[in-house]
């Protein structure tokens, strides 16, 4: 009879993480303060200003997506333009650089040396 030994369990308990994020529920905070999800350490949250008070570039960011390259100008966009058209071109490239791989492990396979398979078709009875 053998007798393993398994490593003995730990005394120590790791306490779990408590959850120190809450969200607040007053409506008159939240119309006046920006309130942010994270914990300030000996602050309270920054209060909403009028949008005379922010900087302009603040309103002009674009926070939409990407523009697809069909939606891009050479002319007006520029670089993004040329960026998005190279991008693309690298995506075909590596798509058919994938079907070239199949298509060659196919060619090598018993079954097409078998049917003489060479660039025809071959019928379903000469395999």
């Amino acid at each position: 009879m053998t007798l393993r030994n398994y490593a003995a369990i730990s005394s120590r308990i790791i306490p779990e993480k408590e959850d120190r994020s809450f969200i607040d529920l007053n409506t008159e905070k939240l119309c006046t303060h920006v309130c942010v999800n994270y914990l300030l350490d000996g602050g309270e949250d920054p209060k909403i200003l009028p949008d005379s008070e922010y900087p302009q570039w603040l309103f002009e960011l674009r926070l939409e997506g990407k523009k697809q390259l069909e939606d891009l100008d050479p002319e007006v966009d520029g670089w993004l333009y040329w960026r998005e058209y190279r991008l693309r071109q690298l995506r075909q490239i590596r798509r058919i650089e994938k079907l070239k791989q199949k298509f060659i492990n196919l060619q090598e396979s018993p079954t097409m040396r078998k049917s003489g398979y060479r660039g025809k078709k071959a019928s379903l009875y000469e395999i």
